[in-house]
């Protein structure tokens, strides 16, 4: 009986929301949106999602090429630990970089028509997947190497940032030393110029390689050894570069004007790709 009788009110309450309805709508000129918007939001949000995955991708074919050539396996030969080394090879900046584009994939696929249906974790873990599998083939390719290398020409501040491996190799105090072979002065010794554009005497007598790496001149060399006077390195073990070449190509000489102490007066110019000391084996000195 009680809810017959509240009938009228109900009904007359729900006229009048309709009538400050209708009257709002026409105050303020209000009307719907046409789908075109609707649908150029959603292709908005998916491809701004698919450039998000892509470029994650890219950071992951990079991540790959810098673990892959990290030096691995003659970690305890330079006085590190793995942990001690792997903290300082670790490449900070893609796994931040690939962070980042992974939010921004599951945020445009959570704002999908479908997106919120499916959880958080679920999505976070496909864009992730879907990074390093993309990540993988772009490394294949080639293209993670190609970044590293423009950056390595182009980008300020690469050695501390993009890539800490030369950082890493830059501690000649620590009996670590990289650089560019720019002369050489006899079969036992060649100059050798670091990243901050000083000269280096390297004695290489006596040292090793366990890659038959070539040392050549106008290429860049990563050294194991000893500092034994104010620029003067005494080599163990001579290392390719590979992740960081492009960078380490920017120097071609000393910015300085720096002398080296027994620098032979007829030293040789710079000649692009010509083997000066060549390792036949990992047991043949120089």
């Amino acid at each position: 009986m009680s809810m017959i009788e509240n009938e009228p009110e109900q009904k007359a309450i729900q006229d009048q929301f309709e009538e400050k309805l209708i009257a709002k709508i026409k105050n303020e000129k209000l009307s719907p949106k046409p789908r075109w918007q609707f649908l150029l939001k959603d292709y908005v949000v998916w491809i701004s999602g698919a450039l998000a995955l892509i470029i994650g991708a890219v950071a992951v074919s990079v991540m790959i090429y810098l673990l892959k050539y990290n030096d691995w396996d003659i970690y305890s030969q330079t006085k590190k630990s793995f942990w001690e080394f792997f903290i300082l090879t670790l490449p900070y900046f893609w796994f931040i970089f690939l962070g980042i584009f992974i939010f921004i994939v599951y945020y445009n696929f959570k704002h999908t028509e479908n997106g919120y249906r499916y959880p958080r974790i679920l999505l976070v873990g496909a864009s992730i997947l879907l990074s390093v599998l993309l990540g993988t083939v772009f490394f294949t390719a080639g293209i993670g190497e190609k970044l590293d290398d423009i950056l390595g020409r182009q980008a300020p501040f690469y050695d501390r940032v993009f890539n800490p491996h030369i950082d890493f190799w830059s501690q000649p105090a620590e009996g670590r030393l990289s650089g560019m072979v720019i002369f050489q002065n006899n079969q036992t010794e060649f100059l050798l110029v670091d990243r901050d554009e000083d000269e280096w005497l390297i004695e290489v007598e006596n040292a090793k390689s366990p890659s038959n790496e070539k040392i050549i001149v106008g290429q860049p060399i990563n050294l194991l050894g000893e500092e034994i006077g104010q620029n003067v390195f005494k080599v163990d073990e001579i290392l390719p570069v590979r992740a960081g070449r492009g960078f380490l190509r920017r120097f071609n000489g000393p910015a300085n004007g720096q002398k080296v102490p027994m620098m032979p007066s007829g030293a040789n110019n710079i000649q692009e790709g010509r083997p000066i000391i060549i390792i036949e084996d990992t047991s043949t000195p120089f």
